[in-house]
C-alpha cells in the first residue's frame, strides 16, 4: 500500500486529526510502510505526502486531517 493510503488508514483509525510526528510514529509502530531500503517512514515523508494528495488530506498548521 502506497504511503498516502497509509496516512489515510491511520487517520481513520484514530477519527481526529494527528501531527505528521504522531502519523509516522504510528506508520512506523505498526509497520504498515517502510522505505524502498527497508528502513523507517520518516516525518518528511508523511509532511511531503500530505501536501502532494490535498483532494484526500488536509493541512492545518501541524495538523493533517482527512478532507
Amino acid at each position: 500500500m502506497d504511503l498516502h493510503e497509509e496516512i489515510r488508514k491511520v487517520l481513520l483509525e484514530n477519527n481526529r486529526p494527528m501531527s505528521v510526528e504522531e502519523i509516522t510514529d504510528e506508520i512506523n509502530l505498526q509497520a504498515l510502510c517502510t522505505r524502498h531500503d527497508g528502513s523507517a517512514v520518516c516525518n518528511f515523508q508523511v509532511h511531503s505526502r500530505s501536501f502532494n494528495h490535498p483532494k484526500l488530506l488536509e493541512r492545518k498548521g501541524e495538523w493533517v486531517k482527512l478532507k
